[in-house]
């Protein structure tokens, strides 16, 4: 699945913590301890892996777990702005013929919605095999949200990114190949989270 993402998703869903997509961590992670390598686990972050949609289109998710970045490749623009630790948790579903939605949570202090955005759109940008197709400001749960649709290839993606109800978080869809009613479902899953 890795070699068939779009660059700024596979830098940002799979590196900047969508690890949802995997299954296993790395050697070196330690959730309790400083932040000196990437990494994810399963039940790393109970407490963000709980903001996560335990259903979306009536199903759980098919993998879930947390983990966190701090390396410079890894947080990007986000390392430019001076965040040097990103946590975060995945769920991801998946709907065959690589169609998939991971639907995820970000968190850091001082974190906000404008600045993950800002992340997928500069690597989407960045990324020369991707089309920008559009990028709008949507109102997401009655919250200034941000919505970016790529394609790459005969792949279409889509980003849409808002404010949770708590400061410092900051809640992500993440959609490829999917109808739009299955992209406003991924959000309405969120609830008033």
């Amino acid at each position: 699945m890795l070699g068939l993402l779009p660059r700024f998703v596979l830098l940002f869903v799979i590196t900047l913590a969508l690890a949802a997509c995997s299954e296993t961590a790395v050697p070196s992670f330690d959730p309790t301890g400083a932040c000196t390598a990437d990494g994810s686990a399963p039940g790393a972050y109970p407490d963000l892996e709980a903001r996560i949609p335990t259903s979306y289109r009536d199903g759980a998710p098919e993998t879930l777990d947390s983990g966190r970045n701090c390396s410079g490749p890894s947080l990007g623009s986000l390392a430019d702005l001076g965040f040097t630790e990103i946590r975060f948790g995945g769920g991801r579903w998946g709907f065959g013929a690589e169609r998939w939605a991971v639907l995820a949570v970000f968190t850091a202090p001082g974190l906000d919605a404008h600045e993950i955005a800002d992340f997928y759109a500069a690597s989407a940008r960045a990324a020369s095999r991707t089309e920008i197709l559009a990028e709008s400001r949507p109102t997401v749960g009655g919250r200034p949200g941000r919505r970016l649709d790529t394609k790459t290839g005969e792949r279409l993606q889509t980003v849409v990114v808002w404010p949770a109800s708590e400061p410092d978080l900051v809640n992500v869809v993440v959609a490829n190949d999917l109808p739009e009613a299955r992209i406003a479902d991924a959000i309405t899953a969120f609830g008033d989270r």
